[in-house]
Parts: C-alpha cells; structure tokens; sequence
C-alpha cells in the first residue's frame, strides 16, 4: 500500500475507498473492511475502515507483535 494520509478518506464512498487502496480481501457489502498496512517479520499492522451507508465513517490502525514461546 503507498504512503498516503488516511485522515483525508474520512466520508469516501467503498467505491472511492477501492480507487485509492483496491480490492483486497473485503467483501464489498461488509461494514468493516481490512487491509494490510504494513508488515515486516516482527509486527504487522492492519487498516480497519468502518462504513455506514457505503460511506467511511472511521479509521482505525490494529498493530500486533510476533510472540516469541
């Protein structure tokens, strides 16, 4: 995914959502879609857009860390 400020997608349609970041893996009537923001081998972060009436409502970023046993 390219570098971009994500603030600015607040109140895009899915349809302009899937111009700017592209399909992924969402399933286009969801609520909630998901994209891989960034990864490398120790964390990976993940974009979660929140839509009502196909218009993004909310942007969150879910970070986690590999877990060393």
């Amino acid at each position: 995914m390219k570098k971009m400020n994500i603030e600015r997608l607040i109140g895009a349609t899915k349809t302009e959502i899937l111009e700017e970041l592209g399909e992924g893996f969402n399933f286009y009537p969801d609520n909630l879609w998901v994209y891989d923001f960034k990864k490398n081998w120790w964390s990976k972060s993940l974009l979660l857009l929140s839509f009502d009436n196909n218009m993004l409502i909310d942007i969150k970023i879910k970070k986690s860390f590999f877990k060393f046993l």
